[in-house]
């Protein structure tokens, strides 16, 4: 008890030292800091338990601009960091103790195909050093995987998990409420960390992004705890991890944040998951308890954002109803840029049919071959399946999907061979997510996306744990 005490002691004058250090000389911020000492602070606490590690991992996982740092151009994200330090900490220990077990997990292997199969491009790239920079953060996405797979490998580590999923939840559903709220009555974007544009100057109201980099973001992150806790309360399985009152009250939170982030990508992907849950779920959906409950938590969900949009400006719901009817299809740059952007991504995909044009060279290509990214930064396809095609031809893009049918299927065996009520419902919930983050990803594209890999991380951790579990 008292090593333990002085550890953290010393940790704690440590992680401030650090703190001060980088917010006065290195100039990264005091957010960053303030993350980075944090982090020195809980070494010790993620050396004992690696698993708690995983479940800060998922509680930071859309603090995508607070706290980050920038180098070079690159912004380096508090889980980048801490994703790293949680699987070198895990290794190390269980080399140490000599109870390393590597899982028979052959997603792991189909990750790293996928990853090779994006270096073949790298030859016809323009943009060389875009491409590397890529690359290296696709590492880092397989860093996550495996970190995600290997500290996984309980019921219990999987706990761990889903509390810090849970909890940055919870955090993220209450700052895209004071988002909303703080921008109606005036507050500042450095009080209301809404990004410039994002602000009620554009609809006449906040479209809430949380700590992520856009509200599109926000909106694909809300997926995963939002399906997680509507699943766990469908199937009655919300009390083994907290009491079912949290999860009704966040999953109507989420709702009112996923509607105000206003991205009509993430509304077609709900309705386009939400049909698939009621076909796949329909013997406990269609019951007379949850039915009403569904009704109430829609209409209570419908009048928080009504109310909310009439508070703001007068035009508010006007701008609401005509984005979300697309007025904007024919002149508007949402939905203009998409379609010109995935015609380019063709024409691109045609001159390179095999390979592709480059890892992450879509931009520089359509940008008059840049070296330096632009002010703007770089295009995207807004497509991520469209952006494979261009950049990294047919057979990036086959082994993409391969990939993803491969987690899919095992996800469905495991599905219907888990005994475990609990386990089947956080396996389904997740799937879903999945699911319908894969929908959205016909809207926007970035192939690097950290929740994305750790969710696909996470399906697979337990789909290996229910089939190994069947196969002893």
């Amino acid at each position: 008890m008292k090593s333990s005490f002085w550890v953290f002691s010393i940790s704690f004058v440590f992680a401030l030292i650090i703190g001060f250090l980088l917010t006065h000389f290195v100039k990264v911020g005091i957010p960053a800091s303030v993350g980075i000492g944090l982090l020195i602070f809980a070494l010790p606490l993620i050396f004992q338990k690696p698993e708690l590690g995983l479940a800060m991992v998922a509680f930071f996982l859309p603090f995508e601009r607070i706290p980050s740092i920038e180098i070079s151009g690159v912004s380096i994200k508090i889980d980048h960091i801490l994703i790293v330090f949680v699987f070198i900490i895990f290794l190390v220990k269980n080399l140490i103790a000599k109870k390393m077990i590597i899982p028979k997990d052959p997603v792991r292997y189909l990750v790293v195909l996928f990853i090779v199969s994006l270096t073949f491009s790298l030859s016809v790239a323009i943009n060389l050093e875009r491409s590397l920079q890529v690359l290296v953060f696709m590492f880092l996405m397989f860093v996550v995987y495996l970190a995600t797979t290997f500290i996984v490998s309980s019921k219990k580590a999987l706990t761990y998990a889903l509390y810090g999923l849970i909890l940055g939840a919870i955090f993220q559903g209450a700052l895209g409420l004071f988002q909303f709220a703080g921008d109606a009555v005036g507050l500042s974007g450095a009080i209301t960390l809404l990004k410039e544009g994002y602000d009620k100057s554009t609809f006449g109201f906040a479209r809430v992004q949380g700590t992520a980099i856009e509200p599109l973001y926000f909106a694909n992150y809300i997926l995963i705890p939002f399906f997680l806790s509507v699943v766990l309360l469908v199937r009655g399985q919300s009390g083994k991890l907290m009491n079912k009152v949290v999860f009704y009250v966040l999953a109507g939170v989420l709702m009112v944040n996923f509607i105000l982030a206003i991205s009509r990508g993430a509304y077609i992907a709900i309705v386009a998951t939400i049909l698939v849950m009621i076909i796949s779920q329909y013997k406990l959906i269609l019951r007379a308890k949850a039915i009403l409950t569904t009704l109430v938590i829609v209409l209570l969900v419908s009048v928080g954002s009504y109310l909310a949009l009439v508070k703001s400006e007068p035009r508010a719901i006007d701008e609401f109803v005509g984005h979300l009817m697309v007025n904007d299809a024919t002149e508007g740059e949402s939905v203009v840029s998409r379609v010109n952007a995935s015609q380019e991504a063709y024409e691109i995909f045609l001159d390179h049919p095999a390979f592709g044009a480059g890892l992450g060279n879509y931009g520089p290509i359509v940008q008059n071959d840049p070296h330096r990214v632009p002010d703007s930064g770089w295009f995207i396809v807004n497509n991520e399946y469209m952006e494979l095609l261009a950049e990294n031809g047919a057979v990036g893009l086959a082994m993409f999907l391969i990939l993803l049918a491969v987690v899919f299927v095992r996800a469905l065996i495991a599905i219907k061979k888990e005994t475990d009520q609990f386990m089947k419902a956080v396996l389904i919930g997740l799937t879903l997510a999945l699911f319908g983050i894969l929908v959205q990803y016909l809207t926007f594209s970035t192939l690097y996306i950290f929740h994305i890999w750790f969710l696909i991380g996470l399906v697979s951790a337990t789909s290996y744990l229910t089939l190994s579990k069947n196969e002893a």
